[in-house]
């Protein structure tokens, strides 16, 4: 899908603010800074800051990279075994999120230290996982255990961020191998018999 130039802008000019803010936040912190400051900082008017972003927490989160839908599709339409097509659509993700490192890294910094950003994000989060949701039920047929699985899915991507922010030895790939392990791991002793 080629995207047209009006939309490039678009999203440049959100990235712009988004970059402002963030680079703000982590030399003042989010609360001491005002959305003027930003909009100055980013090149633009404050009534185009605000047909961006409604505030500035918003603008720090931005908007994070959806799931792609052929990524989607193939974790929908699968033919391997449940885990490894849920790992093979982790892999992708993990990979665009990869491609931002500097920017997530002043994200987490925000979101250690402001609640309304951390609500933010984790209304993005819930919107993922029903589309995970939707997509996982289709291939297990069973509501609860997809929405089971979305959270799973959604919860690991953060761990792994986490994981990464903490070890600097590790690659962000790096991070979700070992959060995927503990994940199947946890999976293995919630399936195994009681003694």
């Amino acid at each position: 899908m080629t995207v047209s130039l009006r939309e490039r802008r678009r999203q440049q000019t959100a990235r712009d603010i988004q970059i402002a803010t963030l680079e703000l936040a982590a030399e003042k912190g989010l609360e001491t800074i005002t959305t003027e400051e930003i909009a100055a900082a980013a090149g633009v008017s404050t009534r185009t800051f605000f047909n961006y972003f409604t505030n500035k927490e918003t603008a720090a989160i931005g908007a994070p990279p959806a799931f792609k839908e052929e990524d989607l599709q193939a974790l929908r339409e699968g033919t391997g075994s449940l885990a490894a097509d849920i790992k093979i659509f982790l892999d992708k993700h993990i990979e665009v999120l990869a491609g931002d490192e500097p920017i997530l890294k002043l994200i987490g910094s925000v979101l250690r230290s402001n609640e309304k950003a951390r609500g933010i994000l984790e209304g993005f989060l819930a919107m993922g996982r029903i589309e995970l949701r939707d997509c996982l039920n289709t291939r297990v047929g069973n509501p609860y255990a997809a929405a089971a699985l979305a959270s799973s899915i959604t919860d690991t991507i953060g761990r792994a961020i986490f994981l990464w922010e903490h070890e600097d030895s590790l690659s962000l790939d790096a991070a979700l191998d070992v959060i995927w392990e503990g994940t199947i791991r946890a999976s293995q002793l919630l399936a195994a018999p009681s003694e």
